[in-house]
């Protein structure tokens, strides 16, 4: 059956996200699984980002809708997640790291130029700002042929800080095969109820402020979250 288009999304505003409430719900997070659709690959920890964890978490129902979804992928197809829950530290890490391969790819723009697009690609981090990865809320994810391990052609890398990781990038180019493979990773998350950061092709979202910004939801249900890994 022929995969619907993407839908060109507005830009968000992360400032207008704070003045979405929050009724928390206090669900906890867990470790997503490891099985044979639904992997995890913990990347900025393989990138050496100061403070990134080694394994993925994220909450409870997320993880369940991850599952959801992958039941939805042909049978040679899984979801791997690079990345869900993110502390205040790893953000800033990376930001930082996006934010040099943007002054090395584009010293013509100014500082602040670089700042605006740094900001497509990587919320802000302060104390008084929860992003969406803090809530455990959001999860980076590809698809990958399961025989293999081999990831699907997206038509732009992880982290990517151009046009291209726009997620309806490729419906100007329906030939190409990144456009097919978005459409369905497209498919597959929103029909179980996330939705996608439109300058991400990878960032989906549920339960979080962003998520309640895209769906028109009166509040969010997840704040801030935190992992003791000690603990756990």
């Amino acid at each position: 059956m022929p995969l619907s288009p993407i839908p060109k999304m507005s830009q968000y505003d992360w400032g207008k996200l704070k003045d979405i409430a929050i009724a928390e719900s206090d669900e906890p997070l867990a470790i997503i699984p490891n099985n044979d659709n639904l992997k995890q690959l913990p990347i900025y920890f393989s990138h050496d980002v100061p403070y990134a964890m080694d394994t993925c978490v994220a909450r409870q129902s997320v993880i369940q809708k991850l599952q959801q979804a992958t039941d939805l992928l042909p049978d040679n197809l899984g979801i791997i997640v690079l990345d869900a829950w993110r502390s205040r530290s790893v953000q800033q890490g990376v930001r930082d790291e996006i934010g040099n391969v943007i002054k090395i790819e584009n010293p013509h723009l100014s500082p602040l130029e670089q700042e605006a697009l740094l900001s497509k690609f990587a919320a802000p981090v302060s104390p008084d700002f929860i992003s969406p990865h803090l809530t455990g809320g959001s999860v980076d994810i590809t698809l990958f042929e399961i025989e293999t391990g081999d990831w699907l052609d997206m038509g732009g890398d992880f982290d990517e800080p151009t046009e291209r990781s726009y997620t309806n990038f490729y419906e100007d180019y329906p030939e190409h095969i990144a456009c097919n493979n978005r459409r369905l990773l497209y498919s597959v998350m929103t029909q179980v109820g996330f939705t996608n950061l439109p300058t991400e092709w990878w960032h989906f979202d549920y339960g979080n402020t962003l998520w309640a910004h895209y769906k028109k939801q009166a509040h969010a249900i997840y704040g801030a979250a935190r992992w003791d890994t000690i603990k756990n």
